[in-house]
This record gives structure tokens, C-alpha cells and sequence, in this order.
């Protein structure tokens, strides 16, 4: 009597397998917590592998002016600031040594991505708090602080680059 044990790729004999196959791949390759994450902020900013997103109607110069004013506001001392009129990046450090990274990216005229990551995985509750404290610092004017587009997870969902998600 002779038995074959190969040793090889499993046979998925049901569209039922395949299914799992391919959802299980989505959640493996970070698609579906994109669009999770993307829709959850789909009115303002967006909070995604530790780094907290949004576009402001401003200018970068703008911003940046808001930003260090909302770090002296929060007590948080400038360990770096680079800046010109496309970008800026700064960093600081909470009492506890969670660092602070702010980046600030132009992205047209009078719009301005701003990216806050506090601590090496990311901690939402600062980065949001950092976040207000610039929009509020910002001078009132044109845009007011408040999200250059406006998508509903639909509109998100399509224009998110997940070939899985089509």
C-alpha cells in the first residue's frame, strides 16, 4: 500500500475558499483598514497607522506660524524647525519622551497637508489635541481651519488605490 504525502500548495476546491482566501488577503495587505480608517474621517481628518492627516485652506507659512504658536501653547519645547514656503518640520517631546513629528506639505495654492505622529506607533488622543491647537491658532480668514474636501466614504472608498477594494 503506498500513500502520497506531498507536501505542496492546498487545494481550494469551493468558491467559498476562495472567498476567504481573498479577504484574508485584504486584511493582510492594510486595504481594508485603509478605507476603515479613511471612512471614519471621511469629514475632517483622517487617522491612519499612527499618523493623524489633514488638509487646511491655508498657505504652509500660515500654518507653520499656527503650529509653533500651538506648541508654545501646549508648553512643548522646538527640538527641530525646518520651513520654506512648500514644507516645514518640526519636533518635540512631551514630559514623558513621546516624540512629537509635525510635517506640513503644500498641496496647491493655499492648501496645506498637515501630518502629526506623536511616539514611535502613534497616539491619537495628542496628535488630535495638537491638531485643534493649530486650527485654532490659525488666523480667521480664509478657510477657517476646516477640511478642503469633503468625501463620503463612497467617494473615498473610489478613490483609494486598493486594487482589492474595486
Amino acid at each position: 500500500m503506498r500513500r502520497d504525502f506531498s507536501i505542496g500548495l492546498p487545494r481550494i476546491p469551493t468558491m467559498a475558499g476562495w472567498a476567504v482566501w481573498v479577504i484574508l488577503a485584504a486584511f493582510c495587505s492594510g486595504c481594508v483598514a485603509l478605507v476603515v480608517g479613511a471612512a471614519g474621517g471621511a469629514a475632517g481628518a483622517i487617522y491612519v497607522m499612527g499618523k493623524l492627516t489633514e488638509e487646511l485652506s491655508y498657505d504652509v507659512p500660515a500654518v507653520h506660524w499656527a503650529a509653533l504658536t500651538a506648541m508654545k501653547e501646549l508648553g512643548l519645547t522646538l527640538s527641530e524647525d525646518r520651513a520654506d514656503t512648500l514644507s516645514s518640520h518640526m519636533e518635540s517631546e512631551f514630559a514623558d519622551r513621546a516624540h512629537v513629528w509635525i510635517d506640513l506639505e503644500s498641496m496647491g495654492e493655499s492648501r496645506t497637508r498637515v501630518t502629526i505622529r506623536v511616539g514611535l506607533t502613534g497616539d491619537e488622543v495628542r496628535s488630535k489635541k495638537i491638531l485643534e491647537t493649530i486650527k485654532q491658532s490659525l488666523p480667521p480668514g480664509s478657510g477657517g481651519g476646516k477640511p478642503v474636501v469633503k468625501k463620503g466614504a463612497a467617494d473615498l472608498r473610489a478613490s483609494l488605490s486598493c486594487p482589492m477594494m474595486m
